[in-house]
């Protein structure tokens, strides 16, 4: 019989690569079946149970945060005499074809103001690792999860680190902003014992993937605050202070990754991964020998919205476009012919924004 507070196991196939000895000095000793130093190997599911199937509790089971028996949000398990570094995992778990397909998308489709949706395929999201690292004297698990979305012939993986109390915290917002969405999507309770057993953070990485599933499906959801700070907005606030700092380098990084989450979860044609195209491009223009990348995002979101007809960035967009491929002794004519029509024959030159003002006011509003 499964003790109150505790995950049903699942059954499940354990193969190490590079199991270690027992004896290790530095191996956890809270249980027997807990993650020993360097485990490794993969962790496959046998069955195809689902959340009903894995005996998770709904919110009504979440406690209180102050009244958990001094648990904090990540599980700790309260010993901080272990000294250990990071633990970590490797899965492969199988989950059903419902949840997780992925879907292919043939082509980009432009966006006008009266356009702004989201694309119609779907992220697969799975947790290809997790870690007990420490932080000070309490032990917490870091999820790897990775977005999988393939989008014309790109088929890389976008991935985020996470820990409980992140997961924990986006559920409680979201449960907040969306009560009636959120009453019937379940979230793991959280553990008092056994919660760094490879058996445990197994079956949690499964629910973790089904609760992202599940939520994606709301598209009210996916273009909230708290879903995109989960997510990429953090980075994309960080860039914007990095880049009104003149600290240009820094944060192309941020950017790229905030991208490449925009693209896998909003999809490329939507408007703010658009606008976090034309941040890198601003931002790579601002470094030494940084035109080439610059190129290729403006080049990207060119494609993206060269039929919009009142998108703010798209003269700016031509006009930079124009500019870097001069520099690099690249073709222009074609730009040049399609910002001719876009100005009046006797009208002299028009005060507009550049693309870094724009970039700039639209990643302050983030």
């Amino acid at each position: 019989m499964t003790a109150p507070g505790k995950l049903k196991k699942l059954p499940c196939t354990i193969s190490i690569n590079d199991p270690v000895s027992s004896s290790s000095e530095s191996e956890l000793v809270e249980d027997d079946d807990e993650l020993g130093v360097n485990f490794s190997g993969q962790l496959t599911f046998n069955d195809g149970l689902g959340l009903d199937g894995m005996g998770i509790p709904g919110d009504s089971d979440l406690g209180d945060d102050e009244g958990d028996d001094g648990l904090n949000d990540d599980d700790d398990d309260g010993d901080g005499d272990d000294d250990t570094g990071s633990q970590g995992a490797s899965f492969s778990s199988l989950p059903s074809g419902r949840n997780f397909k992925i879907y292919g998308v043939s082509e980009l489709c432009p966006y006008g103001d009266e356009e702004k949706t989201l694309s119609s395929s779907k992220p697969a999201f799975s947790v290809t690792s997790a870690k007990t690292m420490k932080d000070g004297h309490k032990k917490f698990v870091l999820y790897t999860i990775a977005i999988n979305r393939n989008i014309g012939s790109d088929t890389s993986q976008a991935t985020i680190e996470k820990r409980y109390s992140d997961f924990l915290d986006l559920h409680k917002q979201l449960t907040k902003l969306f009560p009636q969405v959120m009453e019937h999507i379940y979230f793991p309770r959280k553990a008092f014992t056994g919660n760094f057993r490879h058996q445990f953070i197994a079956e949690r990485s499964r629910a973790f993937e089904q609760y992202l599933s599940h939520i994606y499906t709301s598209e009210d959801i996916r273009l909230s605050m708290p879903y995109q700070d989960f997510f990429y907005a953090t980075d994309i606030r960080r860039a914007y202070k990095f880049m009104s700092e003149g600290k240009f380098q820094e944060a192309i990084p941020l950017l790229q990754n905030a991208s490449h989450l925009q693209a896998k979860l909003l999809g490329e044609e939507y408007p703010d991964t658009v606008v976090t195209f034309c941040a890198l491009v601003v931002a790579y223009m601002s470094i030494e020998e940084g035109e080439a990348h610059a190129l290729g995002y403006a080049e990207a979101a060119f494609r993206i919205i060269r039929e919009a007809q009142t998108s703010p960035f798209k003269i700016p967009l031509i006009q930079t476009l124009i500019g870097v491929r001069w520099r690099l002794n690249k073709e222009k004519r074609d730009l040049e012919t399609l910002l001719a029509t876009y100005v009046r024959p006797g009208i002299g030159p028009v005060d507009m924004p550049t693309l870094e003002d724009l970039v700039m006011q639209s990643l302050s509003h983030v």
